[in-house]
């Protein structure tokens, strides 16, 4: 035998008599084939603690929120719906379902979708121009005979849901309907990058701006305005109230207890009248994962009716106040 030879039988006998812990591992051959997983079943209610797991904490709070309010609580038409009352004043929401706590601005901002529309609003040739002092000029006119500082905030007992019905002039949506304009095709596994805790809790909103502070004065030649402070906030619906003319109810994404998948190319379906993959469970880890069942507007509606509970919100973030550096002028 070589020395090489005889070198190499040494180092093999030396690692079969290491100690088992140090043992190279393979995995076991003794247990049989598990079981195929088995579709486990979904309940809606199911669905807060799904968003905590994948992190979206606001919008499992909310969710928790809607399912707790009893009675339950629609809205019936698009106006109640963004606004909280009919358009003719006849119905308002209860006064609990103006949500002004649960949603901080800071925490909207921390998405770089909002925050650029944030900035936006902020421009001052957007806040200031022929829109935006028309809307101003509608809103001071009950106060056009007070000479001097007018605080708006201070009128309306610094109530955000007050402030916005009478002094906001001037608005940005936030679109964050990724869940239908995604361009990712279907078969592309899970879709977790394309939704967020944002758009789990708000889905679309707007940034509002509202006037927080105005000199004015009056004179015989008419009334002199300056805007020195607005108030901005962000302003939403928490419904699940379908549009009549949608094609059908909107798609939510579909939900275990795990998380969510997506199935982009819904919208697309819809409007082209094909048949939906959101109307049917989905395998999207292969024939023996995990099963994701379609959850659309509808199965809310239907949980209402069913429990008498369940309660549609306007949602309300804090204000930030921001003093112009050029006041907004307004003559008339």
């Amino acid at each position: 035998m070589s020395i090489q030879s005889t070198n190499f039988t040494h180092r093999l006998r030396a690692s079969e008599s290491r100690h088992p812990d140090q043992q190279p591992t393979r995995p076991s051959v003794a247990a049989p084939a598990r079981s195929l997983s088995i579709a486990q079943p979904l309940e809606l209610a199911d669905i807060p603690r799904a968003m905590q797991k994948i992190g979206w904490y606001v919008s499992a709070a909310l969710l928790n929120e809607w399912f707790h309010y009893k009675p339950g609580n629609q809205a019936t038409n698009s106006f109640q719906k963004n606004h909280g009352y009919d358009q003719d004043g006849s119905a308002s929401y209860p006064s609990d379902r103006f949500n002004k706590a649960s949603v901080k601005l800071d925490w909207i901002l921390t998405f770089p979708l909002a925050a650029r529309v944030f900035k936006e609003l902020q421009n001052p040739d957007f806040l200031g121009n022929a829109e935006g002092c028309l809307a101003i000029a509608k809103c001071l006119y009950a106060h056009k005979d007070q000479d001097g500082r007018f605080d708006a905030l201070q009128a309306c007992g610094h109530d955000i849901h007050k402030l916005h019905g009478n002094f906001q002039f001037r608005k940005l949506s936030v679109d964050t309907s990724a869940l239908e304009n995604s361009q990712t095709l279907f078969g592309a596994a899970l879709h977790y990058g394309l939704a967020d805790d944002l758009i789990g809790a708000l889905g679309d909103f707007q940034f509002c701006a509202a006037i927080a502070e105005a000199h004015i004065k009056p004179g015989w030649r008419g009334t002199e305005v300056d805007v020195t402070k607005v108030a901005l906030y962000m302003h939403g619906p928490y419904s699940f109230f379908d549009e009549p003319n949608a094609g059908g109810s909107r798609y939510l994404g579909h939900w275990n207890k795990d998380g969510i998948a997506l199935a982009p190319y819904d919208l697309v379906a819809r409007k082209e009248n094909f048949a939906l993959w959101s109307s049917h469970p989905i395998q999207p880890e292969g024939p023996y994962g995990r099963t994701f069942w379609p959850v659309h507007n509808a199965d809310f509606r239907r949980w209402q009716e069913q429990h008498n509970a369940g309660g549609d919100m306007i949602l309300y973030s804090d204000y930030r106040v921001v003093t112009l550096s050029s006041p907004i002028k307004i003559r008339g």
